[in-house]
């Protein structure tokens, strides 16, 4: 699992192994071991989607229906907002294949990616003009 946050939003981006866990019950969580460790979790199968931070570690608790969206063949993810004194935007997606070269010194390693939506290559396609 893929996650990027900045101050107003949290993506949490899974493979098609991660989508699998995650439709038999399965928790998908990534850990950063820096200091005492960080940890980001994705709970399925609850009554409704939401997301808190509790003891050092990012949750979301993902819902049977929002799961059943997320599941769809031409969904790319599921979107939800926080509302508060500080809004906060958090979704999940299906880690699509990158369109542009990595650079080598990220050392990163070729990971399993969802087949792309036609929406998907569309808009990389006006993207990539």
């Amino acid at each position: 699992m893929k996650i990027r946050w900045t101050g107003g939003s949290v993506r949490f981006r899974i493979t098609p192994s991660e989508w699998e866990a995650l439709q038999n019950g399965q928790t998908v969580q990534e850990e950063l071991a820096v200091g005492d460790g960080w940890r980001a979790a994705i709970y399925p199968g609850t009554a409704a989607t939401s997301i808190e931070l509790k003891a050092g570690e990012l949750i979301l608790h993902l819902s049977d229906a929002d799961g059943k969206r997320l599941g769809a063949p031409d969904a790319e993810g599921v979107y939800f907002t926080q509302e508060g004194k500080q809004p906060l935007r958090y979704y999940i997606e299906k880690d699509f294949p990158c369109i542009h070269p990595r650079a080598s010194q990220a050392q990163e390693t070729p990971g399993e990616t969802f087949s792309p939506t036609e929406k998907f290559k569309a808009r990389k396609a006006r993207e990539s003009v």
